[in-house]
């Protein structure tokens, strides 16, 4: 679809959405709830536009990764619960308390900057403390934990409200020990923190492959990220699933996203000329270029030039010469009757042709997280 005011645009699928987060509740064992988790907008699908129909999904619990993210879920009028998965800023803690907001919490001085905000509004803030299980980025384990614990008790502000974890290889190797290391771990702290006299906590450790392979890592809640939107978190998640399951339709995830452009402008070339910066394409014959208004500032990668493709009626066309920061040129030479704005897919379906996230990072060298997480939020996301 265009209806003619976009030169470039991200379609939305309710459909797909919809299907994947019936896909994991399938999944679910032992009743866990279903957060979903929308930073970096959304993995690129729109953070509004996702919370949207996950709510119509029954999801009630976004994770963010900031402070700036959440309060426009808030400006939005989501009264959900919000999740803060980063680092929270000692400056900004009035700011988490008043909207009601959980963020993390793991280091000694926000939790009593916590209390004390939280005393002085007459408010109670649910914090998720986040143990270090082998990942070694966010969270505390054994002394530190212990502090922490013994200044928990005395907060009567602060609520321990989850206590999660994170895999460090749960996605690239089908050989999961050292996720099960990570499990021993976090349940060793989960019991010290039970000892110290807490209960009613939520705990949260699976991540999209995690929910998908790992079943008893579901606990009382799951983070779904990539896999919301029908991305598969790696080849090695999906030949883990479907040697267990098989390769049915009912174990596939659809991608919500599509991403469009149109033509610009079509030139004739003569054999030997040029395209793009430094010269480095030369068309070996007489040829048909198209000029599509998107570049590397869009977030289409700049490692495409000369070897990436789109679909143009329904074919694929090679990308030729240099992507640059708002253009990308196209030899259309092969297909018949191109005009200025017709319809071009960058990641999605024409016809019976498709191009894949996935493909586009195995050109450059990437994931299919970065690839669709680095398209620019000032492009158009329409929910169809």
């Amino acid at each position: 679809m265009n209806n003619g005011a976009y030169t470039s645009w991200i379609e939305i699928s309710k459909p797909a959405y919809k299907k994947n987060i019936e896909f994991f509740r399938s999944r679910i064992i032992n009743g866990a709830e279903i957060s979903v988790v929308i930073k970096a907008n959304g993995y690129g699908h729109g953070m509004l536009e996702t919370a949207h129909i996950a709510q119509e999904c029954g999801i009630e619990i976004f994770c963010v990764h900031s402070l700036e993210e959440a309060l426009i879920l808030r400006k939005a009028g989501f009264h959900t619960r919000i999740i803060i998965l980063g680092p929270v800023m000692r400056e900004t803690i009035p700011a988490v308390v008043e909207n009601d907001l959980e963020p993390v919490c793991y280091l000694i001085e926000n939790l009593r900057l916590f209390e004390k905000h939280a005393s002085i509004k007459d408010k109670s803030v649910n914090i998720h403390l986040k143990i270090e299980t082998g990942t070694n980025r966010q969270g505390i384990n054994g002394l530190e934990l212990v502090e922490f614990v013994k200044e928990l008790k005395k907060c009567d502000h602060v609520k321990l409200k989850g206590v999660y974890s994170h895999f460090a290889n749960i996605e690239d190797t089908t050989d999961r020990s050292y996720a099960k290391e990570q499990i021993d771990r976090f349940k060793r702290e989960v019991e010290l923190i039970r000892n110290a006299g807490f209960s009613g906590f939520d705990l949260h450790f699976a991540s999209s492959a995690a929910a998908v392979i790992f079943q008893n890592t579901h606990f009382s809640m799951i983070r779904l990220g990539i896999s919301q939107y029908g991305l598969w978190p790696s080849k090695e998640t999906y030949l883990s699933y479907i040697t267990e399951h098989g390769h049915g339709p009912e174990h596939i995830l659809t991608p919500v996203l599509t991403w469009k452009t149109v033509i610009g402008q079509i030139k004739n070339l003569k054999a030997g000329e040029f395209v793009g910066y430094g010269c480095t394409h030369q068309v070996t014959r007489d040829s048909k270029i198209a000029i599509l208004p998107i570049g590397y500032s869009d977030g289409y990668d700049r490692g495409l030039s000369n070897q990436g493709y789109v679909l143009v009626h329904g074919k694929r066309a090679a990308v030729v010469g240099r992507i640059a920061m708002n253009l990308t040129t196209i030899d259309i030479t092969d297909i018949p009757d191109v005009s200025v704005e017709d319809e071009v897919v960058l990641i999605g379906e024409q016809g019976d042709q498709i191009i894949r996230a996935e493909n586009l990072a195995a050109l450059t060298g990437t994931i299919n997280y970065e690839t669709v997480s680095r398209i620019s939020s000032h492009i158009q996301r329409i929910v169809v």
